[in-house]
């Protein structure tokens, strides 16, 4: 399933566990980073996660 968050897709999928990988919505570029969530813990803990790591990327864009 894909979610979009401000200017990224993220795309969550589940094996053994639930995988969260970042793409910049307008390149297609994969972040070098991914969320992760155990299988109770659920895609959407895996979801916030995800969003968490955005948001650092996002400062980081904004301080540099």
């Amino acid at each position: 399933m894909d979610e979009s968050y401000r200017g990224y897709t993220i795309r969550i999928s589940c094996g053994a566990i639930w995988h969260a990988v970042l793409v910049e919505a307008a390149t297609g570029v994969v972040l070098p980073t991914k969320a992760t969530a155990r299988l109770r813990e659920g895609h959407i803990v895996a979801l916030k996660r995800a969003q968490e790591l955005v948001d650092v990327y996002c400062r980081a864009l904004e301080t540099a």
